[in-house]
């Protein structure tokens, strides 16, 4: 599903958050990231567990957090078809890569302490900052 140094970054462009942090996540020079709008693109269910798998974490645990309670009695199998038809439901925004993949906490936290690791270096920060 991803190639080395490559960031596949999965947003909900209906979300004001998501498109937010993108517009972050895009802005990073020398970082070859590409994205999924599952308001636009819709995923598969093999697409789904694959992303479970990646990030580590239950089916369950890609649902939003108001979402979450409704489908506690559902399988791993029926919750994957409900995303899959309705991707609405799933947390997002989500950065995957072989390096390190993640839950997007805020578009804040997507800079300072995740996707800077890899690619913004002293000689780009701000020299006040340093």
């Amino acid at each position: 599903m991803l190639s080395e140094g490559e960031f596949l970054f999965i947003y909900n462009s209906n979300q004001l958050e998501d498109k937010r942090a993108r517009g972050y996540a895009i802005t990073i020079d020398k970082l070859k990231i590409n994205e999924i709008d599952i308001h636009k693109d819709h995923l598969t269910p093999k697409q789904i567990a694959e992303i479970a798998d990646i990030l580590d974490v239950s089916i369950g645990d890609l649902y939003r957090e108001g979402s979450r309670s409704a489908y506690e009695q559902f399988t791993d199998e029926e919750l994957i078809k409900v995303l899959a038809q309705d991707a609405s439901k799933m947390r997002t925004p989500i950065v995957l890569s072989k390096e390190a993949s993640f839950f997007v906490g805020s578009s804040f936290e997507l800079i300072k302490e995740k996707l800077e690791t890899y690619e913004i270096q002293e000689e780009h920060a701000n020299k006040s900052e340093r």
